[in-house]
């Protein structure tokens, strides 16, 4: 099957992947908090950028690859971190893994993945990064960045963005928890799903890998509260000083939306600002992250790099970033669809469509070069003003 005729845009995968997953796990990828408003603000606002085509210039072979942190990548778009996405298909760490470094793409996991990190990084290889959620013990903090370190990482992305858990009603209506919470209804729906069931017996219920090793058999009785208690946490400037000493990589900033805020991080000794309001699951009510993105990008002047998620679906929003001044743009719900969709080959193909997607974009602009993204964007845009 030619899965680019059987699924030529992201939304027929993610069509795709709502019909194959279990309730529990569409919950837990699909939701927001509160009303979801931001959820809607974040895609609303980026399709509000509007870009303006030029003409008499050859753009027909467009140049997709960007050199980031001293490597050159095909495209300037990575798979963002995501929590636990074992549960949202089993295996998903993996897959993405080697779907990333067959693209020659950055892959990112989380601190709360469903697979350790000693078994991703091989799998991703170069195209291994590690986002991490700061834990307030201070053991298993540097335990954590060494074994990323170990483990082949070669950049580190810390997130600031969750000094508490939020409240994201829709999942705990759908039992998300670790381990989910086995109601009978979630049961009758696991069972009206059997690829995702079999496959997950065959793998063993998902949990968060990476910490199990740090939880007292009083912890793993309640492991999801002592995940909760562990990672929920304010990094000051004195913590961030903490994991710059010890990170010899680059190392990004996660979660910035306030220029004052990039300012500071650079200060700090951070290589780029990752700019993102976490998909809209942290607070119902922020900014849209491509409004946020040209002030942040204004505020670091060049002295480090500045990448983006949330909002971001498929090849023409990186486009739309890239000419905001992203110099890098992460998916994290596309690439689950893709995976949840098709496995692996699913994975490869989200990668793929969006990179064609991209290319398509530029030659219809008349942009034969990323950098000439920017001079396409509309002056009324409105997120070029925000």
């Amino acid at each position: 099957m030619d899965l680019m005729d059987a699924a030529p845009s992201i939304e027929d995968l993610r069509r795709r992947a709502r019909a194959r997953a279990p309730h529990v796990a569409w919950e837990y990828l699909d939701s927001g908090t509160g009303l979801e408003t931001g959820v809607a603000a974040n895609r609303a606002a980026m399709k509000a950028v509007r870009m303006v085509p030029r003409f008499f210039v050859d753009a027909s072979e467009p140049d997709t690859s960007r050199e980031l942190f001293g490597r050159v990548w095909d495209a300037p778009f990575g798979v963002a971190p995501v929590g636990v996405q074992s549960l949202m298909w089993p295996g998903a760490e993996l897959m993405l893994a080697r779907a990333a470094k067959a693209a020659n793409l950055p892959y990112t996991l989380s601190t709360v993945a469903g697979e350790d990190l000693e078994k991703v990084g091989p799998e991703a290889a170069e195209s291994f990064w590690f986002q991490l959620y700061t834990p307030t013990n201070p053991n298993m903090r540097a335990d954590l960045i060494d074994r990323a370190a170990q483990a082949g990482a070669e950049v580190m992305t810390v997130t600031v963005d969750v000094p508490a858990a939020s409240r994201r009603e829709r999942q705990r209506k759908a039992g998300v928890g670790m381990p989910p919470r086995m109601t009978p209804a979630m049961v009758a729906r696991v069972l009206m799903r059997p690829a995702w069931l079999k496959a997950t017996l065959e793998r063993g219920i998902p949990s968060v890998s990476n910490l199990r090793r740090y939880a007292s058999k009083e912890d793993l009785a309640n492991f999801g509260a002592f995940v909760g208690k562990e990672l929920a946490v304010a990094v000051t400037p004195e913590l961030f000083g903490e994991i710059r000493d010890r990170w010899k990589g680059k190392l990004l900033v996660k979660g910035v939306m306030d220029p004052e805020d990039a300012r500071r991080a650079v200060e700090l000794g951070a290589d780029g600002i990752w700019v993102s309001n976490h998909g809209a699951r942290q607070i119902d009510f922020v900014k849209p992250s491509i409004e946020a993105l040209p002030q942040v990008v204004e505020a670091v002047g060049g002295h480090a790099k500045v990448v983006m998620d949330s909002g971001v679906r498929d090849g023409h929003d990186v486009a739309r970033a890239v000419a905001l001044g992203a110099d890098f743009v992460f998916l994290g719900r596309a690439m689950m669809y893709g995976v949840m969709a098709y496995g692996e080959a699913g994975a490869a193909h989200a990668m793929r469509l969006i990179q064609e997607e991209l290319a398509n974009v530029m030659t219809q602009l008349g942009a034969p070069k990323l950098k000439d993204l920017a001079g396409r964007l509309d002056p009324a845009n409105p997120a070029r003003g925000a």
